[in-house]
């Protein structure tokens, strides 16, 4: 709310008129409902005293019931991503379980009356353009899906992935791959200055140190010390894999493989790997509950998978360093997660199996299909190189893509101070093209500042990164404050679990 509260700040210095449209408890069901089993009193009355009328702004318009024209293929379409979510489904054969087809079920009808409320709201109030949170779970697509069919852009917000800046995406929802692999191509052949090059590299030092406090979530906390378990010789191959149950149905996203264990058999059987080569190291948030949802799904078809491969498995539940594996291995193998930045400023060959935000990036190499790993060798990259791309990936994903990064800054993962300054024309301007630019343009001639930094990842000196201090922007503070008497709304915010906890 508070991200939203400093757009609409800013777009209202720059001119703009703003409008709103909530909840109010106007549909039976949603995805923060179901995926912690709340009751609608319960959960929609935090909604409502924590949502845009705790702010003063207006005109405010609520959802109301409605029935729409919507068929059961475009219901199903939009409630996909939250019901393989909400039950953590692994592979795309359980897209048809009945749990989840239940689940997806349950939106249809609060998923009929946004879309119409959507609807009237934009025609209602003569609207030019639409920001919405997220654009993926079920409520919020349809949404954007309004949008959509009457031809309205739309920008998709939500929060960075190292806390400062907020991310925006035009017309598309928070998943949406077209913007980051556009920008990441764009620069990764940019050399980074002396003070982009110190920030992606303090990212990489308070990942290893776990000091990465401000990204939303942290797992293998707390790790022992990891040994790699196999002596065979050859190549060691390290395999990362993670869940991609919100991305079910998104094009972006999609490749020949209807689960990773199918991609993994292929990479196995094209490049001749033997079992004693590779480790699999489940990934540690299977062993955790999101909201009511477990991981038994994920860790039952790994499992099951490393089993009939013969392949040694690391359990989710293991408190084995994973960063100790990385260090260790000479292949680390990926399917989109995050840790293939570790591996890459480590100078590792990346793998990943099928789409990703780093697959323009340089440092990896992807595959997309069986046929892709017939017609390719795994290539060798200079690992310094490969660490070379990392960095300006990261300041990609962390000053570059995020957009007002200097006056949008995190202290903790739900509290932010804001700047006055932020230029409304920029989000105006991406209205109008459906393009992102990138929040800081300036690059060097030369990559001897990369390489200072590279000499340091090279050596771990993971602390001596971290240590990186930055330059303070000097900008006045801009107060996002609720309506008077409502303040104490985010003192009592910060004492309960966030999000989907």
């Amino acid at each position: 709310m508070h991200h939203l509260m400093f757009l609409n700040d800013v777009l209202k210095r720059s001119g703009c008129d703003t409008f709103f449209l909530t909840c109010d408890s106007g549909v039976e069901n949603c995805y923060a409902r179901a995926i912690k089993g709340t009751s609608r009193v319960g959960e929609c009355s935090k909604c409502i005293i924590g949502g845009v009328r705790s702010f003063p702004v207006g005109p405010v318009t609520k959802i109301t019931p409605s029935t729409s024209d919507l068929t059961i293929e475009q219901l199903d379409g939009i409630a996909l991503s939250s019901s393989c979510t909400l039950n953590r489904t692994e592979k795309e054969t359980e897209w048809l379980d009945d749990t989840v087809v239940e689940t997806r079920e349950s939106f249809y009808s609060p998923i009929a009356s946004v879309f119409e409320s959507s609807k009237n709201w934009i025609k209602d109030n003569q609207l030019d353009a639409v920001i919405c949170f997220n654009g993926r779970i079920d409520l919020t697509r349809a949404v954007i899906y309004a949008c959509e069919t009457l031809d309205v852009p739309f920008i998709t917000h939500e929060r960075t992935w190292f806390g400062d800046g907020i991310q925006l995406i035009p017309n598309a929802n928070c998943l949406a791959l077209g913007a980051v692999n556009s920008m990441v191509k764009e620069y990764s052949e940019r050399p980074l200055t002396k003070v982009q090059a110190s920030i992606a590299g303090k990212i990489i030092g308070e990942r290893f140190l776990q000091r990465n406090s401000l990204e939303w979530r942290l797992y293998n906390k707390k790790p022992t010390p990891a040994k790699w378990p196999l002596s065979h010789v050859g190549k060691r191959v390290l395999i990362l894999p993670s869940s991609k149950n919100e991305f079910a149905g998104h094009s972006d996203w999609s490749s020949e493989w209807t689960d990773n264990t199918r991609a993994l058999d292929d990479l196995i059987d094209v490049y001749s790997f033997h079992p004693k080569q590779l480790v699999l190291r489940c990934h540690p948030n299977w062993s955790e509950n999101i909201g009511q949802a477990d991981g038994k799904r994920s860790l039952k078809v790994y499992h099951e998978w490393a089993r009939r491969r013969g392949i040694y498995l690391i359990d989710s539940y293991s408190k084995d360093s994973t960063y100790d594996l990385i260090q260790q291995a000479d292949i680390v193998v990926m399917n989109g997660g995050s840790s293939a930045v570790e591996a890459g400023a480590c100078g590792k060959k990346v793998i990943c199996l099928g789409p990703s935000p780093y697959e323009k990036a340089g440092f990896v190499q992807s595959f997309s299909s069986r046929s892709e790993m017939e017609s390719e060798s795994l290539s060798e990259m200079d690992t310094d190189q490969v660490r070379r791309y990392t960095l300006r990936y990261l300041y990609v994903r962390s000053h570059r893509l995020p957009q007002y990064v200097d006056y949008m800054k995190a202290d903790q993962t739900t509290k932010y101070r804001f700047y006055e300054g932020a230029d409304g024309d920029r989000i105006i301007q991406m209205f109008h093209s459906g393009k992102i630019l990138a929040d800081d343009q300036k690059y060097s001639d030369n990559e001897r500042f990369e390489d200072e930094v590279i000499r340091k990842l090279r050596n771990q000196n993971w602390l001596e990164l971290s240590e990186y201090s930055g330059v303070a922007a000097n900008t006045k503070e801009l107060k996002i404050q609720r309506r008077f008497g409502l303040a104490w709304i985010d003192g009592l915010r910060e004492k309960f679990s966030r999000g989907d906890r």
